[in-house]
C-alpha cells in the first residue's frame, strides 16, 4: 500500500504524533477494506490472457479478478478458477472487470476514503476498549488527535457518541457508492 495515502490519512484524522492511535497495519486493512467496496460498485476492465496447456485443466484467473466481462463464454468459471479442458497449447485472450489500487482513484474521492477509514477505525477502537473495560465510557485516557471535536449530548454515553461520529465519519464514503444508484420513486 502507499505510504503517501497513509500519510494523508494521519494528517487528516490529527494522527500525526507518535505514538499513534492507529497503528500503520490497521489503517492499510481499512484502506483495503474501502477499496474492495469501492472496486465493487466501480471495477475496471482489463485485458488477460491465459496460456492453455495440454494435460492441464485448471487455470487461476488473475489476482485482481471480480468477473468476466468477455472471451469465456464458452468456459467453466468457478470463483477465480477456469476449467479448460485442451488438447492444444492456445492463447486465450478475455476481458474483466478487476478491482481498483490506490493509485487509481480519483483525486477527488480521496477525501471519500479518508473519511470511511477514520469511521471505521475509530468505531474499531471505541468497541475494542469498551470490551477491554479500559475506557467504560470515560475518554481523559484516550488519544483521540486534533482532528476529533466532542460534544456530549444527554442521555449518551462516551461510547455511544463516538460510535455516531465514527457512522457520521464513513457516510460520505457510502453516499459516494450510491450516487449513481439506478431507480426512483413511483
Amino acid at each position: 500500500m502507499n505510504n503517501n495515502i497513509i500519510k494523508m490519512f494521519r494528517e487528516y484524522s490529527g494522527d500525526s504524533s507518535q505514538p499513534y492511535f492507529f497503528s500503520d497495519n490497521d489503517i492499510e486493512n481499512s484502506l483495503k477494506n474501502a477499496l474492495k467496496q469501492y472496486s465493487a460498485q466501480y471495477p475496471i476492465l482489463k485485458n488477460g490472457v491465459i496460456d492453455v496447456f495440454p494435460g492441464k485443466q485448471i487455470y487461476q484467473l488473475p489476482h485482481d479478478y471480480q468477473m468476466w466481462y468477455k472471451g469465456l463464454e464458452e468456459y467453466d468459471v468457478i470463483k477465480n478458477n477456469i476449467m479448460i479442458e485442451s488438447s492444444a497449447c492456445k492463447s486465450i485472450a478475455f476481458v474483466y472487470y478487476a478491482d481498483r489500487c490506490i493509485d487509481e482513484i480519483p483525486e477527488n474521492n480521496i477525501y471519500f476514503f479518508l473519511s470511511y477509514c477514520y469511521g471505521d477505525l475509530l468505531e474499531k477502537k471505541v468497541l475494542e476498549m469498551t470490551e477491554q473495560n479500559i475506557a467504560n465510557g470515560d475518554l481523559k485516557t484516550m488519544k483521540l488527535g486534533r482532528g476529533l471535536e466532542l460534544t456530549f449530548e444527554d442521555n449518551k454515553n462516551d461510547k455511544e457518541m463516538l460510535i455516531d461520529l465514527a457512522k457520521e465519519k464513513k457516510q460520505p464514503f457510502f453516499h459516494l457508492l450510491n450516487k449513481n444508484a439506478i431507480g426512483g420513486w413511483c
